[in-house]
């Protein structure tokens, strides 16, 4: 079990990462068989399927980070307790291919095992990101 200094130092690094467009960094943070999921109603079909293992994730990693600038959004708070921890992130998403800027928050549960991310589920406004898509 980490302790919650370096779980939050890692996570911190993690979003930190994530702001920066840093593929590899990103996907380093996460156990080779981490699962992602973004948490929402079926509907929105590929979206909000969960992908396992780093074959999957990079991918998904790729599309997030061309499609999406994380530049301003950080993290505003970390709960940790043992292996859980909670996330919460606000500021403003810019969808890269319509140049459009929205306000936003989302919440993070995260997993963590042997100091990496195992599981990640991501609540945020899912017909947001479904509307900026054109999903």
């Amino acid at each position: 079990m980490p302790d919650e200094i370096s779980a939050r130092a890692h996570l911190e690094r993690a979003y930190e990462l994530r702001r920066k467009g840093d593929l590899e960094g990103s996907l380093a943070c996460f156990t080779p068989d981490a699962s992602f999921r973004l948490a929402g109603s079926e509907a929105l079909g590929p979206m909000t399927s969960t992908v396992q293992g780093h074959a999957a994730l990079r991918p998904l990693l790729v599309r997030l980070f061309a499609d999406w600038d994380w530049s301003q959004h950080s993290v505003r708070a970390i709960l940790v307790d043992g292996e859980r921890a909670a996330v919460h992130c606000a500021g403003s998403l810019v969808f890269v291919p319509s140049r459009k800027t929205v306000a936003t928050e989302t919440f993070d549960l995260v997993t963590l095992r042997d100091g990496r991310i195992a599981e990640f589920t991501e609540f945020c406004d899912t017909f947001m990101v479904a509307s900026m898509a054109g999903a």
